[in-house]
């Protein structure tokens, strides 16, 4: 029969194992900073190299194209053909001539109105409404001698612009091929208020009622004249109107022969 052994204390020394006395991941990476450290001088000594034997321009790929597009020449091409229709145009109208000018000359020829001096000069009469449903008032208007009514080519519709202070534009339609511009048109110098103007402007036909003295008008054929019992009707009008010609309210107009 064994003998009975009691407890004992283990007083041996722990066990050496080769990760604790050598720790190879340190010198794992070690070896892989030193190989880091020598690929990075290499290529060091071969960019100085490369420096000493091309004065420069590193890292430059020069076979590196930009990808043009088959048809970028053809853009190009009607680009510059548009710059060159904008410039002409702007060209054009840097040249016009101003079709309102309010700035008298020292030497004018003076335009009057026709008004009422016989009871045989004919009339023309234009009623102004609001909206189509609240009649603002009637402009009474004296045409000039060799004007007839039947010239006038204007119905019902409504205004186009109403320049504060200078202006109440009608447009109508567009001018006769046949009529010569030239001879029947000219240019109006010192309009005084309330005068009835026929004007053309590019083919177009306008008609143009005065609310101030205007120094010129090109391309301008004199009508007539608002009576003067109208003259205060004309500031009704132009309560309506804005700097730019935009009208406040839509304004109608109604042509009649009073």
């Amino acid at each position: 029969m064994a003998p009975k052994v009691g407890p004992r204390i283990d007083n041996r020394p722990p066990l050496m194992f080769v990760e604790n006395v050598l720790k190879t991941s340190k010198m794992v990476r070690d070896v892989e900073r030193q190989w880091t450290i020598v690929r990075e001088n290499k290529e060091l000594l071969k960019r100085i190299n490369q420096i000493y034997r091309t004065k420069g321009f590193l890292n430059v790929n020069y076979n590196y194209r930009v990808h043009q597009s088959l048809n970028s020449a053809a853009r190009g091409r009607k680009a510059r053909t548009i710059e060159r229709q904008n410039q002409a145009l702007l060209k054009r109208l840097l040249r016009r001539k101003a079709t309102v000018d309010s700035n008298l000359p020292r030497e004018r020829k003076i335009y009057h109105c026709c008004h009422p001096t016989a009871d045989n000069r004919p009339r023309m009469a234009l009623d102004f409404w609001e909206r189509t449903d609240r009649r603002l008032c009637r402009l009474v208007i004296d045409l000039c001698p060799g004007v007839s009514f039947g010239e006038i080519t204007l119905g019902r519709g409504k205004l186009f612009r109403i320049y504060d202070g200078t202006l109440v534009v009608i447009r109508a339609g567009y001018a006769s091929s046949d009529e010569d511009l030239r001879d029947a048109y000219g240019t109006l110098s010192h309009v005084v208020r309330g005068t009835f103007v026929k004007q053309v402007v590019d083919g177009r036909e306008y008609f143009l009622i005065t609310l101030r003295t205007i120094g010129t008008i090109v391309d301008g054929k004199l009508l007539g004249g608002v009576v003067p019992s109208s003259m205060e009707k004309l500031d009704l009008i132009n309560s309506y109107g804005s700097k730019f010609g935009r009208c406040k309210e839509p304004i109608y107009f109604d042509r009649i022969k009073p």
